[in-house]
Order: structure tokens, then C-alpha cells, then sequence
């Protein structure tokens, strides 16, 4: 599946393009700058032009705005961003999708963290934004069961444990197509709403995959059996685990490039991939990343389609910055190696299309 790379400022090419792409863009991702108070490659310090806060914000809000142009209806937005702005993009976010919209700030556990005297931060934020939530399918992260240590009725399939598969009674809606009678062993009756049909439920039952509760009363909640090995859908967590580090990601980055230390910073493909894997959409959508950086978005999405047959399309808008950091007032190539020292003066459209090609 082709992506595509436009090379320039990004209002300007989302304002060139807005016709084209309005609605049809499933999931945006973007990592812009933090605001931090340095300076790195999207000029990342807007303090000399007055309030920093300000300047920044509405930097941000002129594009975010054509961004929620471009979702289609049952799209979202993730946005990563580190602690100095975090309170306030959440406030211009509420303002431009509807705080109504807000699903979560999942929190990617990066590494050993940033410390200072009073803590060490492990967690880098994502906040995520539907355009319309209610339209926007639930999430979900599919794992397979491997937590389960006792086998309390002796099962010949070897430890389970037991989750949930019904609603209380007084949650329950009588007139729902899931509300029916099943009876325990040793005769109770439990009539409530089911989270699986009447059939589904049946073939449990058959399966012994239910249970009541030990005999021979069999009077507990009845509560579905679940085994080692078995393929869960569960509501994702809001921290992210397990999809790399900062280090990974630097070191994998670094492969791809043949040199180290071209980009700073950049987040790993695993990362990207879960984001997108757990808003269940189709694997056929369009995906934009418009601070596509080193293209980390491109390769998760490329992955996805290696993995399902999918034809998913990504759309990346890089600006075509040099690698260039501020020292005593000069700018100067990145430090490193001879070759990074080379690589500093290649623009990162030029490090994004290298990862690209990498790609095919």
C-alpha cells in the first residue's frame, strides 16, 4: 500500500487540501512540539515571541481545527504531549471537539523516566478526542489469557479464572433480547440480562464453562470460566505497556537511518500501532499523522497491513526543517558521531522519506 508524504508547513497543506480530505480521515495521530523551553526541530520554543503559553496554543488551535475538519464522523484524534502543556491542551481541546468528545489520556510508561528533585515522570500523555464520540466505536484490546493459577474444580483444561458475564438484576433491562432464566445445578434460578445470547450461552453451559459456585449448593452469581491461551476483548487501560521504550525506539530508528543521533526523540512504532489496533476500526482507513517527524506513523501503519492484509492509507506532513540545535545563541549540526555530525544537515523530510523507502 503507497502513503504519501507532503513536504511543507502543515496549516498550509491541510488549508490546500481541506476539500479533498474533509471527513475522510479516521485517525489522526500527531506528536507537536512539547513548548518545553528548548529548542528542538519544530523550533519548539515560542517564548521569544511573547507569552510562550499563548503563542503555542494558538499555534496549536489553527490546526487543530482544520484538524476536526478532516475527521469523518466516527473519527479520533491522538495527540501526544508532554506535562508543561498538557492542562491546556486539554482546555482548547474541550473547546474545539466538545469536552463531551474527551475518551481518555492513555499514558504510554516510556522508560526509566525524567527526573528532578521532587519525582521521576514515567508516563508520557495521549490525549484522545472523537469527533463524535457517540459514533465513535467502543475501544478494545484484544490479549491472550495467560494469568490464570488455580483450577479450583479440578477442569482436565487446566487453570481459569472466572469473569463476569451478566449484568446485576437491577441493572438489568427485562425487555432486552439477553434477558432469560438459567438454572444452577442444584436448582437456582438466575434470570437476569446476559452479555452473550441464549444460544451462545447454551454451548457454555454444554461446555461447562459456567460456574455457580462450588457444590453442592451452586448458589454464587454465575460467572463464565475463562482458560490460558484464550483470546480476550477487554476495555484497553489508559497506560500503556509493553510497546517500547524511548531507548527502543532511538535504537530502531538509528537502524533503519545507518547513522545515530540523525532525530531526536522519536516514538515507537509499537506505540502507534496499539493506538490504532484498539479503536477496532477497518483496515482500510485513512490515517494522518501532520508532525510526521521520522514517519514512526507510516511504518506502524505499513506493520498493520503486513499483518491483516489490510490497505490502510497514511497521509504524513512533515515541514522541511534542518536538524539543526541551538547552542549559545548558533546553530549548529546535532552532536554525535561523524556521520550524525554529516546527518545534521539533512532536513527531516529527508530522514521521514528514508524511513519510508525503508519500508517497501
Amino acid at each position: 500500500m503507497s502513503h504519501e508524504l507532503f513536504v511543507g508547513d502543515n496549516l498550509e497543506v491541510m488549508q490546500q487540501h481541506l476539500e479533498e480530505w474533509r471527513g475522510k480521515i479516521s485517525i489522526i495521530y500527531i506528536d507537536p512540539p512539547y513548548n518545553t523551553g528548548n529548542t528542538f526541530t519544530y523550533h519548539d520554543d515560542f517564548s521569544e515571541k511573547g507569552d510562550r503559553h499563548s503563542v503555542w496554543l494558538s499555534f496549536m488551535k489553527d490546526r487543530l481545527v482544520l484538524a476536526r475538519e478532516l475527521l469523518s464522523e466516527d473519527g479520533c484524534i491522538f495527540i501526544a504531549i508532554g506535562d508543561d502543556e498538557l492542562y491546556r491542551l486539554k482546555i482548547l481541546c474541550d473547546e474545539i471537539f466538545g469536552e463531551e468528545n474527551f475518551i481518555n489520556n492513555f499514558m504510554w510508561l516510556h522508560g526509566k523516566g525524567k527526573k528532578d528533585t521532587w519525582s521521576r515522570t514515567l508516563t508520557e500523555n495521549n490525549l484522545c478526542f472523537a469527533k463524535e464520540k457517540n459514533k465513535l466505536k467502543s475501544f478494545t484490546e484484544i490479549l491472550e489469557t495467560s494469568w490464570a493459577t488455580k483450577n479450583i474444580d479440578d477442569d482436565p483444561r487446566g487453570p481459569w479464572f472466572s469473569g463476569s458475564i451478566s449484568f446485576s438484576e437491577k441493572r438489568s433491562n427485562p425487555n432486552h433480547k439477553n434477558f432469560f432464566k438459567i438454572i444452577s445445578p442444584s436448582g437456582v434460578v438466575w434470570e437476569r440480562q446476559w452479555q452473550c445470547s441464549k444460544e451462545e450461552m447454551e454451548e457454555l453451559l454444554l461446555d461447562n464453562r459456567i460456574y455457580f459456585g462450588p457444590g453442592p449448593e451452586y448458589k454464587n452469581v454465575p460467572r463464565e470460566k475463562i482458560f490460558n491461551g484464550k483470546a480476550e476483548e477487554i476495555i484497553p487501560k489508559n497506560i500503556i505497556e509493553n510497546v517500547g521504550s524511548t531507548r527502543d525506539a532511538q535504537n530502531h530508528l538509528d537502524e533503519i537511518l545507518g547513522v545515530k543521533g540523525a532525530f531526536d526523540n522519536p516514538k515507537p512504532v509499537g506505540l502507534i500501532e496499539h493506538l490504532i489496533k484498539i479503536t477496532c476500526m477497518k483496515n482500510d482507513i485513512t490515517v494522518m499523522d501532520f508532525f510526521a517527524g521520522s514517519g514512526t506513523t507510516a511504518e506502524a501503519v505499513e506493520n498493520l497491513n503486513k499483518v491483516d492484509g489490510g490497505k490502510r492509507h497514511c497521509i504524513l506532513i512533515q515541514k522541511d526543517e534542518k536538524t539543526y540545535e541551538i547552542v549559545n545563541g548558533k546553530k549548529i549540526p546535532r552532536k554525535g558521531s561523524e556521520e550524525a555530525f554529516n546527518a545534521g544537515f539533512k532536513s527531516i523530510s529527508e530522514i521521514t522519506q528514508k524511513r519510508l523507502s525503508a519500508l517497501v
